[in-house]
């Protein structure tokens, strides 16, 4: 395709060139008029259009301060930027320097005493009619009493 490509453009400056060499001086110089004002009004239609452009954009930014905004919001982004990496460094620097195995060994030797402290308590006494027997008042007590006389 670009071979194609290629060859229509050399042909058609071959074509255009045999053209311009067969026509007449006077045809010449109008067609150069006539191209030179359509390019200069091309020129200044762009020209205008740019400056235009360009003082809607000087108008916007002096209305809204765009400048101190976007200033502002690169200073948070950096700010926040910061705050990430020295969290993040902070993470690396505990994973790396703490010692986990002297953590650890002081973890299992703290559970092993508090093991061999609850060996050592693990009997569990419950005794009904003693705690019935205090919790009893004093006519209570003499009317026990009295059924346990006449049971006899």
């Amino acid at each position: 395709m670009s071979k194609k490509l290629l060859a229509g453009m050399l042909l058609g400056g071959a074509a255009t060139y045999a053209a311009w060499k067969k026509m007449a001086p006077a045809k010449k110089e109008a067609l150069k008029q006539s191209f030179d004002e359509k390019f200069n009004k091309v020129a200044d239609y762009v020209t205008d259009y740019t400056l235009d452009a360009l003082d809607i954009v000087d108008d916007l930014m002096s209305d809204s301060n765009l400048n101190d905004k976007m200033s502002g919001a690169a200073d948070a982004v950096n700010n926040v930027t910061g705050k990430v990496k020295d969290s993040a460094n902070k993470v690396v620097n505990r994973m790396t320097n703490d010692d986990f195995d002297k953590q650890t060994a002081d973890i299992r030797e703290e559970l092993a005493k508090n093991k061999e402290a609850e060996e050592d308590n693990n009997d569990i006494i419950i005794d009904a009619t003693s705690d019935s027997k205090q919790s009893l008042s004093d006519d209570e007590k003499a009317s026990q009493s009295e059924v346990e006389d006449s049971d006899k």
